[in-house]
């Protein structure tokens, strides 16, 4: 679910900086170059998965939205054209924007098409199975798409699923930055469609790739620029404590479960070592819902950026604590040092503990690339990503990456349960992934398999209210190998040239550049005038969100709103 977490005035103070000179200014079909191991076919082998899991990289851009995103690359239709997407928990339906979309044409602006853009007529295995506005949905943030239901190839990670249904934004409008493709993975109960369909998690399921509905986030901290989505498993070397199981509350307003919606049940601060409760109590249940009640209901939403509470509640618990942030959201940058953390309690169960540098930060003047200052001899300014805001009349507030950084998230829609733990974030530790088979008993299954030190909480009970239905479609899904993997690049290779800082636009040149051929094929996205300039260094996040080009020190890029780095 996208929306916009900043608040808007301050946004709109510095929406005159938002122009990108390093952008070239020109129709957005030229602005996602296939990598050269991408073009031509697919090579087609079946590709059977001993494993039974798929995996691909998440990472956040800069620059394409208010206060960033996280985002996958992928492929779709026949020869493949490569695509952006925002990988949302928040909504269900996997679309793009069209290359005829006005939005996507014409001079360059802070909503323009970026990530690339879908020309139906330039695949060959593309069918048309609602015509617009079949496919019409609308977000917390203002956001729109409207166009047709179409079925094509799609290939995530190393795997090419065939008649995968999507939406064709020929219409878009974007509120809160550039409009990029999205892919939603909630419950296809949720579609923006009178149709049900099978969305990505199902389509992976149908297609015998993984066994489950379930998926593992691993978003990474604010200092590193990937992460990874890994369907049908989960990375025990991800997570530090134990994994805990929660059932997710029902929708307030179908009695369904079919939204990724838990509780946070208390919450406190710590400020050098010394921890004040800032609330605690409440249920792990649908009285949650109940004002009176003091858990605060949220959804984990990777869609969104900062998490979102009641003015009333952000007035209670976090106005006194977080004195230090202004009326706007904003404060100075310094307090990213305060040793200062949150401790979340979800579900009566596992602790998540938070520092201040995920949740408080920079922002930056998009046309000159230097930092905002905050105030008179403040420092520069960041965003504070606890953000007080009206309620949304559905009984929870969107909780998003802010938080979910520092978590490990399993999404399991078969059972209606999330899995949570503490992220071990940078971790060194070798890679160690295990399948989650179907049924009840999958995660804790899977979590003996893999060490008999890994320790897990389950859930005291199965989930006792209905479940959003699984979703087999009519069509069959075929799969096959990619010649080359998508999405399996990391950290800065994974990003694409156009949301990369440019270090000629800097006037900075380093001193030992990385080749461009070796930029663009790690890079698969982003425009050919861009590619030069970008690919200049090889691009990796600091730990205090500055960007560092081999060595040499640069400002990160803004297009007006806070930046997730």
């Amino acid at each position: 679910m996208r929306t916009a977490s900043i608040a808007t005035s301050s946004l709109l103070a510095i929406s005159s900086v938002y122009a990108l000179p390093e952008i070239s200014i020109g129709k957005r079909d030229a602005g996602l170059q296939q990598s050269p191991a991408a073009k031509g076919a697919v090579a087609k082998k079946l590709a059977k998965r001993q494993s039974g899991t798929l995996q691909t990289t998440v990472y956040d851009i800069l620059d394409y939205s208010y206060g960033g995103a996280y985002y996958a690359n992928i492929t779709v239709g026949t020869p493949p054209q490569n695509q952006v997407v925002i990988v949302d928990t928040g909504s269900s339906d996997l679309y793009l924007d069209a290359s005829s979309a006005p939005a996507c044409n014409g001079p360059e602006t802070a909503y323009s098409c970026r990530g690339g853009t879908f020309d139906r007529n330039s695949s060959n295995t593309l069918k048309i199975v609602e015509p617009a506005p079949a496919f019409n949905t609308s977000f917390g943030d203002g956001s729109t798409a409207v166009g047709p239901f179409a079925t094509d190839e799609v290939c995530v990670g190393s795997v090419c699923v065939s008649n995968v249904q999507f939406g064709i934004a020929e219409e878009v409008n974007s509120t809160s930055g550039f409009a990029v493709g999205l892919l939603g993975l909630g419950y296809s109960e949720n579609e923006a469609t009178n149709t049900i369909y099978p969305n990505l998690p199902e389509v992976l399921k149908n297609a015998g790739v993984i066994s489950s509905r379930l998926y593992s986030v691993f978003l990474n901290d604010f200092a590193a620029i990937s992460g990874s989505i890994l369907f049908g498993g989960i990375d025990t070397s991800r997570f530090s404590g134990a994994l805990a199981t929660l059932d997710f509350l029902p929708s307030a307003r179908s009695g369904v479960v079919d939204a990724f919606i838990t509780t946070v049940t208390a919450a406190s601060v710590t400020v050098g070592g010394t921890s004040t409760k800032l609330f605690s109590g409440g249920h792990n249940s649908v009285q949650a819902y109940q004002s009176s009640d003091p858990a605060l209901p949220v959804l984990l939403d990777t869609g969104s950026t900062a998490w979102s509470v009641d003015e009333s509640i952000y007035n209670q618990y976090f106005a006194k604590p977080f004195s230090w942030v202004d009326d706007q959201g904003l404060c100075s940058c310094s307090h990213q040092n305060d040793d200062t953390s949150i401790t979340l309690e979800f579900g009566l169960k596992v602790n998540i503990t938070i520092p201040i540098r995920e949740f408080v930060v920079p922002i930056y003047n998009a046309s000159t690339n230097t930092a905002i200052p905050y105030g008179n001899n403040q420092g520069d300014a960041c965003a504070f990503l606890i953000s007080p805001s009206e309620s949304t009349g559905q009984g929870f507030q969107p909780m998003g990456d802010a938080i979910l950084r520092s978590m490990y998230v399993v999404f399991d829609l078969d059972n209606g349960q999330v899995s949570l733990a503490q992220a071990s974030l940078n971790s060194s530790t070798r890679s160690n992934v295990v399948s989650v088979g179907a049924g009840p008993s999958g995660v804790a299954s899977a979590l003996r398999s893999a060490s008999s030190t890994v320790s897990y909480l389950p859930a005291s009970t199965s989930q006792t209210y209905s479940i959003a239905p699984y979703v087999t479609g009519a069509g069959s899904f075929a799969t096959s190998s990619a010649a080359t993997p998508v999405g399996t690049a990391t950290g800065s290779r994974a990003v694409p040239f156009d949301a990369q800082v440019s270090v000629s636009a800097m006037g900075i040149v380093s001193a030992a550049p990385a080749s461009a051929a070796t930029a663009t094929a790690s890079a698969p996205s982003g425009s050919a005038s861009k590619s030069s300039a970008a690919a200049t260094g090889t691009v990796v996040r600091g730990a205090s969100g500055v960007v560092w080009v081999l060595g040499v020190v640069v400002c990160s890029v803004l297009l007006g709103g806070a930046l997730i780095l």
